[in-house]
């Protein structure tokens, strides 16, 4: 998905609110993982509400590699001491 198709604020700037805790279980039958992402819903961060997703073990394995990524472009921005950009 482009970052034009994200929600976003009546301003024009992308809508996102940052994670301030998460959770993993399996299904009881063994067969999908769960995923708990709590986030805040203002600056203060004392509000928050979470998402809770079902996903087949590929669907995590493929997550997992995405946000791999992520966190290594991330690194690569900070250690450079650059800003980070549009990484994908």
């Amino acid at each position: 998905m482009a970052l034009k198709d994200w929600k976003r604020h009546p301003g024009g700037g992308l809508a996102v609110n940052p994670i301030v805790g998460y959770e993993t279980a399996a299904m009881t039958d063994g067969m999908a993982g769960m995923l708990r992402i709590e986030f805040a819903l203002d600056p203060t961060m004392r509000n928050s509400e979470a998402v809770q997703l079902v996903a087949t073990a590929k669907q995590l394995e493929d997550l997992i590699l995405v946000l791999r990524d992520l966190a290594d472009n991330l690194a690569v921005n900070v250690a450079s001491d650059k800003p980070a950009g549009r990484l994908s």
